[in-house]
């Protein structure tokens, strides 16, 4: 079978027990900090010398041929933390606070809405993630997206999706969400069992998520999403099974999400409460891993790639049987070519080629507003050659192979224009992780546990921070097992 750019597509199987087998031995060699690759470069990358005024210009630039716009709303707020998040968030029980944030938030768009007067302004996707979105009363979110909709023309065929706690969530919610065209719902479980929930302080009950899921089901949501999360504190294979068959058998969500756990204290201090001698060792978290994927599998689910599963008539599994699958700070996708907005604390948008991220502190982000500007703080303008190895990178991630389309358009060998990459290539090739040829590189079934590895040969970034030796000496991201 070919793929869309001449490559091979043979053999793109889930990784089997052999493979995990054989993961299991590699373990120690690939298991080292890296990029989820949300973005390349990644955020750490991103520096001070784009602000309020780059923003402005940019939202400017976009004429009426340029793309639809993605909308991306970050609220931050949780009632408690969540001792495994790695999210923005901030922890209030004050209600009150939502007010405050809308009297930013509302503005905020007014303010890009203007600047983007002048190009297209129709939008194909909005997603609202947080924190949990759903810590605003009913009436601030119908509030918030009828403003929405009086400043951007939304498409009919436009998604609109949101990420929930179900122990937050209410019916009122469901019912206002689903009258307000939303038609993705994505909540997280992360373990049902009893001692990890509590070391993680998240208790939720299979029967309390069930409500939610149903009560979503009967007002019409088209896609109900669950997160799950292994790697967590007294996590073991046989609960973490348990937690694995009733989300089949009883939830039998449309896609899932089976993130690994990212035990970074030195980034959020929060996770200094999770007692480290209670995680899963790496070979345990593959164990783990590879329970998910053989469920899901077996349950007739397909492994989109990295941690994402979905039904087959999913649009992202027919996105990958296609090619065509995509990624960027909302995870997989199929709407590709879009310029992201993005609203409220830390929000991080991507338009005209330039990633665009708001401040992170709440007072930074209100002064800004109240002086008229976009509360830009930090960006990236990307140049050619991360064009280039951006996008070798995306075809990795989402689908598995890249070909002469990325690597070499002018039709020749793509090692001789990437010689150190090939060269760094060559053991995951002796590992049975990669297959090469002149025409472009495929991902193994056993290659698709180690993704991000492949994928970090080709970021030039990385590489030029481990020659300085540039750092602190803690790792900026996640471990790769």
């Amino acid at each position: 079978m070919t793929g869309p750019d001449g490559t091979t597509q043979g053999g793109d199987r889930p990784p089997n027990d052999a493979d995990l087998e054989r993961a299991v031995e590699l373990a120690s060699k690939y298991d080292r900090p890296g990029p989820r690759y949300t973005s390349y470069p990644p955020a750490p990358h991103f520096h001070e010398g784009i602000g309020p005024d780059e923003a402005a210009e940019i939202y400017r630039s976009r004429g009426a041929d340029a793309p639809p716009l993605s909308l991306y709303l970050h609220l931050p707020f949780c009632e408690e933390m969540c001792t495994y998040c790695g999210c923005n968030v901030i922890v209030s029980r004050n209600k009150a606070i939502v007010d405050r944030y809308l009297e930013s938030l509302l503005p905020e768009i007014d303010l890009a809405s203007e600047l983007l007067s002048g190009g297209n302004r129709q939008v194909i996707q909005v997603h609202l993630g947080g924190g949990t979105p759903t810590y605003f009363p009913p009436a601030a979110m119908e509030r918030l997206h009828r403003h929405l909709q009086d400043r951007f023309e939304f498409l009919p065929e436009a998604e609109i999706a949101l990420e929930v706690d179900p122990c937050v969530t209410t019916p009122e919610h469901v019912e206002t969400l689903a009258r307000l065209g939303f038609q993705r719902i994505s909540m997280g479980v992360q373990d049902f069992n009893p001692q990890v929930q509590e070391a993680v302080n998240r208790i939720q009950s299979v029967d309390l998520t069930l409500d939610l899921v149903r009560g979503a089901r009967a007002h019409g949501f088209q896609s109900v999403n669950i997160d799950l999360m292994y790697g967590l504190p007294h996590q073991q294979l046989d609960t973490f099974q348990q937690t694995l068959d009733a989300a089949i058998e009883h939830i039998a969500p449309d896609r899932v999400s089976l993130f690994g756990y990212a035990h970074v204290p030195w980034l959020k201090p929060h996770m200094r409460k999770i007692d480290e001698a209670t995680l899963p060792k790496p070979t345990e978290r593959l164990a783990l891993f590879q329970a998910g994927v053989r469920s899901f599998v077996a349950a007739g689910y397909e492994f989109i790639g990295l941690d994402h599963f979905a039904k087959p008539d999913d649009e992202l599994s027919i996105a990958r049987r296609e090619g065509s699958l995509h990624r960027n700070f909302m995870g997989f996708h199929t709407h590709a070519g879009t310029d992201m907005i993005a609203f409220g604390i830390t929000g991080i948008g991507d338009a005209q080629g330039v990633y665009l991220q708001n401040h992170a502190k709440l007072t930074a982000y209100e002064r800004d507003i109240a002086a008229g500007k976009l509360p830009i703080h930090r960006g990236y303008r990307l140049t050619e050659e991360d064009r280039v190895h951006g996008a070798i990178i995306q075809e990795l991630m989402c689908n598995g192979r890249v070909g002469r389309t990325h690597l070499a358009p002018d039709g020749g060998d793509w090692r001789e224009r990437f010689p150190a990459e090939a060269a760094d290539l060559g053991p995951m090739v002796a590992d049975g992780i990669v297959e090469l040829d002149a025409d472009g590189i495929r991902l193994t079934p056993l290659g698709r546990l180690f993704v991000r590895n492949v994928s970090m040969v080709f970021d030039t970034h990385l590489r030029a921070r481990e020659a300085s030796g540039d750092g602190d000496g803690k790792p900026r991201y996640s471990r790769t097992v």
